[in-house]
């Protein structure tokens, strides 16, 4: 049982979202049917939550890849390139004044 519910959340969305007491009720619920130990079911909350948060952060890096590469095709200019265009133009403005 334990190990379907951790092929369970490693396959779908659950990790990603699981919270600590998630996973303390899903393991307590393991703890009272004896197919978990209390010590194994310390170990296996935080092995939930470690996979959780990998998950999350794996997510969020693949995002952050796809809309650099959306914004990369849209061929938007990027910060960097605001601020360089208003430097260019505060000093222009600048020039401009002093004449």
């Amino acid at each position: 049982m334990k190990e379907l519910l951790r092929r369970t959340l490693a396959l779908g969305w659950g990790v990603i979202a699981i919270t600590r007491e998630t996973a303390e009720k899903m393991v307590d619920e393991l703890v009272k049917k004896g197919e978990v130990g209390q010590e194994e079911a310390k170990d296996l909350v935080n092995e939930l939550l470690e996979r959780g948060k990998k998950a999350r952060e794996e997510v969020q890096k693949i995002i952050r890849e796809e809309m650099a590469r959306a914004l990369r095709e849209l061929s938007l200019p990027s910060r960097d390139d605001l601020l360089r265009l208003e430097e260019k133009l505060d000093r222009l403005l600048q020039y401009k004044k002093e004449e």
